[in-house]
């Protein structure tokens, strides 16, 4: 017999507060059909479902990526003349956004705000990490502006986001000036925000700036992590101190910081462009041997250098073996291993792959 069911047998009727516990219990752990008979049953005994009810069922099937019947759940809950609140609007945009429907998430938000319902940081934060993460640039940064005109104040995410997006754009200027201005309004950056600062400068050559803000980090008592030693890592290569790049990387495990996929991935590039091609290769056999986490990442590295070196048949078997090693080609994947069989003379070979690629392409539209 169900929770419920005991309840109503010992003669205790449920009321709305009481439902609404039920209800999210059921929805924490993911049973909703549990979740749905409790507010059936509520409904049938005369408790008028409330505001908190339909958010916390929208908060729950949006976050268990079931976007469809959360919109259904929304529809409902205004047919039964329940008004949204600012919660369930953030909830329904932020599962739109993990849909990547970011119009239609875009279109909550104008809703929301049509109907004097004041969104609030988490609702902003939600949609400007969603489109920098798409590289939509002019959307969300005219999000931030928008808020930023409603007063409402970014938080430490907010800020994140943006200074990631405006570096992913080549701004880097105006995120010094986001960065800038997180100090001035007391919100503290983070190890992140930090790393994402220091690697738009060391993309943009800004080598020594991308030092000292690192540097700043460390003085302001945020402590050092894999991201941020990455971040240095990749900084040294990008200014031509391998050697330099190469002792922080060996170094992590000592100082406490467990290099992760990323790690050895930045440095195998690294090694190979500075023509350290021993190195790599003895750095590519440990991480076969020590990790199970190698990636597409790892795997485009190799078959680039592999192409370069005049050893596109080996290149080509590497390709060919990776599904049977959990890992699916990518984009960047295909294009190096196209661009080397052409530059072997490998034309059929390449000719052929691209009809593969172009097959691939098609099938992932229309998922």
């Amino acid at each position: 017999m169900s929770f419920l069911g005991k309840m109503l047998k010992l003669g205790v009727e449920p009321d709305v507060v009481t439902g609404s516990l039920l209800v999210n219990g059921f929805c924490q752990i993911n049973r909703f059909d549990e979740a749905f008979y409790v507010a059936e049953q509520m409904k049938k005994m005369g408790v008028t479902l409330n505001v908190v009810v339909y958010t916390i069922l929208i908060d729950g099937l949006c976050r268990n990526r079931f976007l469809n019947e959360a919109i259904n759940v929304f529809g409902l809950m205004e047919n039964e003349g329940v008004t949204p609140n600012v919660f369930t609007y953030t909830s329904l945009i932020s599962g739109l956004c993990n849909a990547c429907k970011l119009s239609e998430a875009s279109h909550v938000l104008r809703q929301m705000i049509s109907r004097k319902i004041d969104p609030n940081v988490v609702t902003f934060t939600t949609l400007i990490y969603a489109y920098v993460k798409a590289g939509k640039f002019s959307e969300f940064w005219e999000l931030y502006q928008e808020m930023i005109k409603m007063s409402i104040d970014p938080n430490v995410v907010t800020y994140t986001s943006v200074i990631n997006g405006l570096c992913m754009h080549n701004h880097v200027d105006r995120a010094k000036k986001a960065f800038e201005d997180m100090l001035r309004n007391g919100c503290a950056p983070n190890v992140l925000t930090y790393s994402t600062l220091a690697n738009g400068l060391f993309k943009s050559n800004r080598f020594n700036e991308g030092i000292e803000l690192l540097k700043e980090m460390s003085d302001s008592g945020v402590a050092e992590n894999t991201v941020s030693r990455n971040t240095l890592v990749q900084g040294c290569i990008q200014a031509g101190k391998i050697s330099s790049a190469q002792e922080l990387f060996e170094r992590m495990p000592s100082d406490g910081l467990p290099p992760n996929i990323r790690s050895y991935n930045i440095v195998l590039a690294g090694l190979f462009v500075y023509g350290k091609v021993k190195k790599a290769l003895s750095t590519y056999e440990l991480m076969q041997k020590t990790r199970n986490d190698l990636d597409i990442v790892t795997y485009t590295i190799m078959i680039h250098w592999m192409c370069k070196d005049g050893k596109a048949d080996e290149a080509f078997k590497l390709f060919f073996s990776l599904s049977s090693k959990g890992v699916e080609p990518d984009d960047k994947a295909y294009t190096a291993m196209i661009s080397g069989l052409k530059k072997n003379g490998m034309l059929a070979r390449a000719h052929a792959l691209t009809r593969a690629y172009q097959k691939y392409k098609r099938n992932r539209g229309s998922i």
